[in-house]
């Protein structure tokens, strides 16, 4: 049985990004069809990432990992990515990406501050940096499993992706994707394991989970 805890507190997550969904794996390059709102100045190593929208470009890589990619490298401020990926810079606003073990790929470029109401502004998608964790934690009282998404038995904080998703809908979601053990979620929902993320790929928002205690 899984409950959710009265609220504790908030924590803001330093990024986040556009779930953007692209033709499948394997086409030479493709030219992501939604932006990536970067919210404020950030880097990663030497790549300067001033404020706005960018445009991701893949090569054997789906422009929905690539986006989830850039959320988690903006984290290493630092430049020191997870292997087998490392990053380059281009110029100011411009990067590349590449995975050592693979061909997979991807650019971004700059390309202008983000303007409110466009196509794949942060508001109409995954989220944006600063995104809001859920006040409280979800307790999953024993050892689960969602696919390849292992679960230990602790608490768990649910950050949304997305101002359109909110927590307790997030909360109702998750008991119901814990049944499913097999992986196979409901309707548009999409399971990301290694990022631990749920995302609608029919609406662009979802939600992300992670332990914090046992």
């Amino acid at each position: 049985m899984m409950r959710y805890r009265l609220p504790l507190f908030v924590v803001v997550l330093g990024a986040a990004a556009v779930a953007m969904i692209g033709p499948a794996v394997g086409q030479s390059e493709t030219r992501c069809a939604a932006t990536f709102h970067v919210q404020h100045n950030d880097r990663i190593g030497s790549l300067r990432l001033p404020e706005g929208a960018y445009r991701i470009t893949t090569t054997r890589l789906s422009c929905l990992r690539a986006s989830q990619l850039f959320t988690e490298f903006l984290q290493d401020w630092n430049g020191k990515l997870p292997p087998p990926w490392r990053g380059s810079a281009l110029g100011s606003g411009r990067g590349r990406f590449t995975n050592d073990d693979s061909p997979a790929e991807f650019d971004v470029a700059r390309t202008g501050r983000v303007t409110p109401g466009t196509p794949g502004h942060a508001t109409q998608g995954g989220g944006s940096h600063g995104d809001l964790a859920c006040p409280g934690f979800f307790e999953v009282e024993h050892n689960d499993r969602i696919g390849r998404l292992r679960l230990p038995q602790g608490d768990y904080r649910i950050t949304p992706l997305g101002a359109r998703l909110p927590c307790a809908q997030a909360s109702r979601l998750f008991t119901r994707f814990l049944q499913r053990t097999d992986g196979r979620l409901p309707g548009s929902w999409v399971l990301l394991p290694d990022l631990a993320e749920f995302i609608n790929d029919s609406s662009f928002y979802g939600f992300r989970v992670k332990r914090v205690r046992g």
